[in-house]
């Protein structure tokens, strides 16, 4: 009995003992557990969203830059294998296959700035690659491809893959923009422009000024003392006409670079003319030839080339064409058509006319689209026109034009200047004419202009400005000009964390006028320009009113 009592006790021992072996790992191991920390997975968590424009994708970083539409501030994020990116039909986007100015939905955690999903805006509008565009109208509105679009300093403007100002935009260029409703939120540059020059507007001691120089037909215009132009980037056939001229060659325009024409190779003749009549229906009409009445009905000798005509008659609208003579005789047929309201445009032409020159000489038959820059040719004392031009040329010299562009009536506000004060010592061309080194002025001239900048060792800028008709004066001030020896480009592009004090809003104001090319020319001639030029001004929102004349 004692003996069982005894192995009783201590299997009783045992069990106790193997009971606290049991039991100490356990709430050892759970006081453990309790130590560390619970990993949650974040895998399609955030916490913002945004409708955004894309300012650049970064594939090595894995990086991109949006504009915020709502505050015109850029940001970045980061992406990986964890971000779901799908096009706007819902399938699944690699981000190198997204571009700059495309508007996009994206959900991300703030504090990891990390991209959860990112959706192109089904919403969203594009329109590509056009030429069709008025960006700087001076009103808060940009009128694309004839409809108008609000526009303001919180939409995204790109060129060259830096920021820009919708100034830096000229007409010639091509753009891609994107919107939503009738709001611009990108804008992006496909296609640019360059520059051209004459070597020397001198030819044997003979002026080429008031001469024309045209580029493949894409660009027209009057030559003036050291001028430098803008042309849309591309390979053309220039020809400079006029003034005994008649040379022709190939050139490369790049995009931001100068094309310097050797003017030493074009020779002088003397200018030829040709007999050209004017039927004009009503007879009461009157014509004006480079800004000199002609009577109609009976031929008149006009020299070859390019010359601006105005045919008008009262309770009729005015026709403002350019007049190309190139036969030794021609005929030019115009009907002119009614006004039909009071408030017609100021009976200024807005719809396309076809007009019709016969000739006693024939040539092959051609087709040429032109554009036509003339920013010095002027009718009056006040008002001078820039317009672009459809012409077309048959074997009879016949033409008929539409318009490819907008006008703007230009008007001299007397006694007042426009002032360019920054960069000092960049040359100022306005219109393409030479004006003289910063600090410098012109006479004031309302509605849209281009100012080009250019500097020894620097890159020659562009700008589009909007003058208006107040009677004071204005000051402009612009970039410093980046030199070729600066490798940062970012001090002459507008930085990211500026981008609110830039000013992208509109600002031309340009009227719906028409102008037409009326051809009459014959291969083996060349011609003379006609009309003295007026300086033109540049418009540019960037620009700031000053005192009125006479004041500080």
């Amino acid at each position: 009995m004692k003996r069982a009592l005894k192995k009783f006790k201590l299997a009783a021992v045992l069990f106790l003992a193997v009971s606290m072996v049991m039991y100490l790992p356990l709430s050892s191991v759970r006081a453990v557990e309790n130590t560390e920390k619970v990993t949650i997975s974040m895998i399609g968590k955030y916490d913002s969203a945004d409708t955004a424009a894309i300012r650049s994708v970064d594939t090595v970083k894995k990086e991109i830059r949006f504009r915020n539409h709502k505050t015109g501030k850029t940001y970045t994020l980061s992406y990986d294998n964890t971000s779901m990116m799908y096009d706007v039909r819902g399938v699944v986007l690699s981000a190198s296959l997204l571009e700059p100015g495309q508007i996009v939905d994206v959900t991300f955690l703030k504090s990891t700035k990390h991209i959860t999903t990112l959706n192109v805006n089904g919403e969203a509008w594009i329109i590509d690659s056009t030429k069709d565009h008025d960006l700087v109208r001076g009103d808060g509105t940009a009128r694309v491809k004839g409809e108008l679009y609000k526009i303001d300093a919180r939409t995204l403007v790109i060129a060259d893959d830096h920021l820009a100002l919708a100034e830096d935009i000229l007409a010639t260029d091509a753009i891609k923009v994107s919107g939503i409703d009738r709001e611009i939120y990108s804008i992006v540059v496909t296609s640019g422009h360059g520059y051209v020059s004459l070597s020397s507007d001198m030819v044997s001691d003979q002026s080429l000024v008031g001469a024309w120089i045209e580029l493949d037909n894409a660009v027209i215009h009057r030559i003036t003392p050291n001028m430098l132009l803008s042309a849309p980037e591309g390979d053309y056939n220039l020809q400079i006409i006029g003034n005994g001229a008649n040379y022709q060659s190939e050139i490369s325009i790049k995009r931001n670079q100068e094309t310097v024409v050797d003017t030493s190779k074009v020779t002088i003749a003397t200018p030829k003319e040709g007999l050209v009549t004017f039927k004009i229906v009503p007879d009461s009409a009157e014509v004006y030839v480079d800004g000199e009445k002609v009577l109609t009905g009976v031929s008149q000798s006009i020299k070859y080339g390019y010359h601006t005509l105005r045919i008008s008659a009262e309770g009729y609208i005015t026709q403002n064409k350019y007049l190309k003579v190139g036969t030794a005789k021609s005929v030019v047929n115009i009907e002119l058509e009614e006004e039909e309201t009071e408030n017609s445009s100021s009976a200024e032409s807005s719809s396309s006319v076809e007009t019709t020159a016969s000739t006693s000489t024939t040539s092959d038959s051609s087709t040429e689209k032109s554009t036509i820059d003339e920013s010095a040719a002027t009718e009056s004392t006040t008002d001078n026109k820039v317009k672009s031009i459809n012409g077309t040329s048959g074997s009879t010299a016949s033409a008929a034009g539409s318009i490819a562009g907008a006008a703007s009536t230009k008007k001299v506000v007397n006694g007042y200047k426009i002032y360019f004060d920054e960069p000092y010592g960049a040359e100022v061309y306005f219109d393409g004419s030479y004006i003289g080194q910063i600090p410098t002025s012109v006479a004031k001239i309302s509605g849209s202009h281009e100012v080009i900048l250019k500097k020894e060792g620097h890159e020659t800028k562009s700008y589009r400005i909007s003058v208006d008709t107040d009677e004071v004066s204005l000051n402009y001030t612009f970039p410093s000009l980046v030199s070729f020896y600066d490798d940062d480009d970012d001090e002459y592009y507008y930085d990211d964390d500026d981008d609110d004090d830039d000013d992208n809003q509109d600002t031309d104001d340009d009227d719906d006028d028409h102008i037409e090319v009326i051809e009459l020319e014959d291969s083996d001639n060349d011609g003379d320009a006609g009309a003295e030029d007026e300086i033109e001004v540049i418009d540019m929102s960037r620009g700031k009113k000053g005192a009125p004349e006479g004041e500080d």
